[in-house]
């Protein structure tokens, strides 16, 4: 299973996939699979995940995001293909504090609270 979430296997369709040399991941599967929700606004192309009190708006191709009225960078920018946000997986470390390790070999994917 490529996903590992909160320290069980996740069911995602998605795989993880490299772009530019960056692990992503899709943002609406990965949130509701960590408990939160996500919205999106197709004219404005802005994401938005909450997961406990944490809010993360996201613009696509934009590699700075707004977590809760704070600022921060993005180590790539989120893109869209067929209808899904991909994000960098480093994400859910620079947005809401969980621990993320990528396996370079099998591209498996763990995220959890430290």
């Amino acid at each position: 299973m490529p996903y590992n979430l909160q320290g069980q296997p996740a069911s995602i369709s998605q795989e993880p996939r490299i772009e530019m040399g960056r692990t992503y991941v899709p943002l609406d599967e990965v949130t509701q699979q960590l408990g939160g929700t996500t919205t999106w606004d197709n004219d404005q192309k802005v994401a938005t995940a909450t997961i406990g009190q944490w809010t993360a708006t996201l613009r696509m191709a934009d590699e700075n995001a707004d977590v809760s009225g704070t600022p921060v960078q993005l180590n790539a920018a989120p893109f869209v293909e067929d209808g899904v946000m991909w994000v960098p997986a480093q994400f859910f470390h620079d947005a809401f504090g969980y621990q993320v390790n990528i396996d370079p070999g099998s591209r498996a994917v763990s995220i959890a609270l430290p």
